[in-house]
C-alpha cells in the first residue's frame, strides 16, 4: 500500500526549523538577549598581550560590551586600535577611561572602563566614526616602564662608579692618602711649635681684643666730637638766620630810603617848576621895595619936611591941564 505524504507540512517544517536556527544563532551572537550597542574606540599605547576579539568590557566591574577589533593603527604604528561595543544605556562621560587589566591566572586579559562623573557625555571628534574612550597604561605596563627606567638608572650608576674608581683615580688616591701620611708625621713632629703658634695666636687675639675696645672708645670720643660739631653747626645755623634777618631788614630799609629819595626827587621837582618862580617874584618885589626905600630915605635926609608937607609938585606935562 503506497503512503501518502504531504509535502507542503514538510516544506513548512523546514521552513520553521530553518527560522528557529537562524533566531538561535542571533540569539547566541548577542548574548541571549535583544541589548543595543554603541561602537566605541581605544587607542593602546602599551602591548595588549591576553586580549583578543571577544574579550569582554568591564564598567567598574560590571560586564557592559565586548571587543569587537583589535589592529594597528595605520596613522600610528606604536598605537593600538582595539574597537568596542558597548550597551547603549552605559553612560559613557567624558572623563571616562580604560585600561587593560588580567583575568584571574589565565593570562586571558579584560578591558575595564572606570571614571564618568562629568556631566558631558563623551562625543566622537568631526571626521571620527565613533567616540574615542582614553587610555590609562596598565599597573604592569607601568611597573614594567618603571623597572626599565631603574635599571638605566642603574646602569648609568654603575658606569659612573667604574669611572670614579678607574685606575687612574685609584692612583691618585693612593697618592693622596700617601701624602696625607707624610703631612700628619710631620704634623706630630712640629707638635711644639704648632702649640707656641696656637699661644702666639692667643696673644694675638687678647691684643686685638684690646684694641677693639680702645677703638671703640675712640669710636665713643669721635662721636661726642660730632655731637659738639653738630651743636657748633646748629649755633652757626643760628647766627646765619640772624643775619638773614638783618639783611633782610637792611634790604627794606634800603627800599624805603629809595622810595623817600623817589618822594624828594619828586618834592624838589615840584619846588622848581611853582615855588621858585614866586619866589623870584617875591626877590623881585622885595629889591623894588628896598630900591623905593632907599629913595625914601635919601628923600628924607635930603628934605625932611616933605614928609609933613609932602615934596614939590611935578610939573605938568605936554598936553596936561593947567
Amino acid at each position: 500500500m503506497e503512503s501518502r505524504v504531504n509535502y507542503s507540512v514538510v516544506g513548512l517544517f523546514v521552513l520553521i526549523l530553518l527560522a528557529a536556527s537562524l533566531a538561535t544563532a542571533w540569539w547566541l551572537y548577542t548574548g541571549g538577549s535583544g541589548r543595543q550597542y554603541t561602537p566605541y574606540a581605544v587607542y593602546a599605547t602599551d602591548s595588549v598581550t591576553g586580549l583578543n576579539a571577544n574579550s569582554r568590557v568591564y564598567y567598574n566591574g560590571v560586564d557592559v560590551g565586548y571587543v569587537d577589533t583589535i589592529r594597528i593603527d595605520r596613522d600610528n604604528p606604536d598605537k593600538i586600535r582595539i574597537g568596542l561595543m558597548i550597551e547603549s544605556t552605559v553612560p559613557i562621560r567624558s572623563d571616562t577611561t580604560a585600561r587593560l587589566q588580567l583575568q584571574g591566572v589565565t593570562g586571558l586579559s579584560v578591558l575595564n572602563l572606570k571614571g564618568g562623573s562629568a556631566g558631558e557625555a563623551l562625543e566622537a571628534d568631526p571626521g571620527e566614526c565613533c567616540p574615542e574612550i582614553p587610555y590609562e597604561p596598565s599597573l604592569f605596563s607601568r611597573l614594567e616602564g618603571g623597572i626599565n627606567e631603574t635599571m638605566v638608572q642603574l646602569v648609568n650608576i654603575g658606569q659612573r662608579f667604574d669611572r670614579v674608581f678607574s685606575e687612574d683615580n685609584l692612583v691618585a688616591l693612593e697618592e693622596t692618602l700617601a701624602n696625607l701620611n707624610r703631612l700628619s708625621t710631620a704634623l706630630a713632629e712640629e707638635r711644639e711649635q704648632l702649640q707656641s703658634l696656637v699661644r702666639n695666636a692667643s696673644r694675638t687675639a687678647e691684643n686685638t681684643a684690646e684694641m677693639t675696645a680702645g677703638g671703640t672708645e675712640l669710636v665713643s670720643r669721635a662721636q661726642n666730637t660730632l655731637d659738639s660739631l653738630d651743636g657748633a653747626i646748629a649755633r652757626v645755623s643760628g647766627t646765619m638766620d640772624t643775619f638773614e634777618a638783618a639783611a633782610d631788614d637792611v634790604a627794606l630799609a634800603t627800599d624805603a630810603t629809595v622810595r623817600f629819595s623817589s618822594a624828594g626827587e619828586q618834592a624838589a621837582e615840584e619846588i622848581s617848576r611853582q615855588t621858585l618862580p614866586d619866589i623870584s617874584l617875591l626877590i623881585r618885589d622885595v629889591r623894588e621895595l628896598s630900591r623905593r626905600l632907599s629913595a625914601f630915605t635919601s628923600t628924607l635926609d635930603e628934605d625932611p619936611s616933605r614928609v609933613l608937607f609932602g615934596g614939590t609938585e611935578r610939573p605938568p606935562g605936554p598936553g596936561e591941564a593947567q
